[in-house]
């Protein structure tokens, strides 16, 4: 049994609202591992991502708008179950989006929150949190919203500040993994190739192209496992 299997299989879904959706690939899990749903609403401030998520899923009860987080158009309590995932890092003010989370949420819904974080234990995962930071520095740099990934007890904090109730944490760490998996690190190695050709339009290409060959040798000698993943489930008193 997965993390997702034992966390979700138990929640009735009912009216799910996905918060920074984007393309909607994390509405798949939702699918698969809620016991069921009556609609999932995904939401996300992007036209472009939401017009690819609209064109990814036709089923009725599935549907997408465009909308700032930090103001939800949606009545206090529209929602059974709310979602945000792999999104934080992303966010300008955590705190009021969670807390717009909160209020559009029922009382004694669910609150889902699935989140990578830069707490690894190995260096292959260590890899992992610097790609990632160097990518987020990147973006920042092109005037993209993208910070570096919270460490996990920041994360812990903002949900603390919910004051929800029957709060579950699961830990995922794929540290078994092969650090050293030839697929992995092609395409981990397509993905800084991209980031590079982004880095080019910046002000300080020359110094971040350099950190890319300065993360390929470290991804040569130390390999790549994904960065740890913290998942919470609560519920709203």
């Amino acid at each position: 049994m997965n993390a997702f299997e034992e966390l979700f299989t138990d929640i009735n879904g009912g009216r799910v609202l996905d918060v920074a959706t984007g393309e909607g690939g994390y509405i798949n899990i939702l699918r698969r591992y809620l016991s069921s749903y009556a609609s999932i609403t995904g939401i996300d401030s992007s036209e472009r991502v939401i017009r690819i998520a609209r064109g990814v899923y036709q089923n009725p009860e599935i549907h997408f708008v465009q909308m700032d987080a930090e103001q939800l158009g949606f009545e206090t309590g529209s929602f059974d179950t709310v979602n945000i995932s792999a999104s934080l890092h992303h966010l300008e003010n955590v705190a009021k989006v969670l807390a717009e989370m909160k209020r559009v949420l029922k009382s004694g819904g669910r609150f889902i929150l699935t989140e990578m974080h830069r707490d690894g234990t190995t260096e292959a995962q260590f890899n992992a949190v610097r790609i990632h930071h160097w990518a987020a520095a990147v973006d920042s740099s092109l005037g993209i919203l993208h910070d570096r990934t919270f460490a996990r007890d920041e994360m812990l904090d903002f949900v603390d500040e919910l004051n929800f109730h029957n709060v579950t944490i699961r830990d995922f760490t794929n540290t078994n993994s092969d650090p050293m998996d030839e697929k992995t690190l092609k395409s981990i190695a397509g993905y800084l190739d991209r980031y590079v050709q982004r880095a080019q339009r910046t002000t300080g290409s020359q110094v971040l192209i350099q950190q890319s060959e300065e993360l390929r040798r470290s991804l040569q000698e130390k390999g790549l496992q994904r960065e740890p993943v913290l998942i919470v489930v609560a519920e709203k008193p």
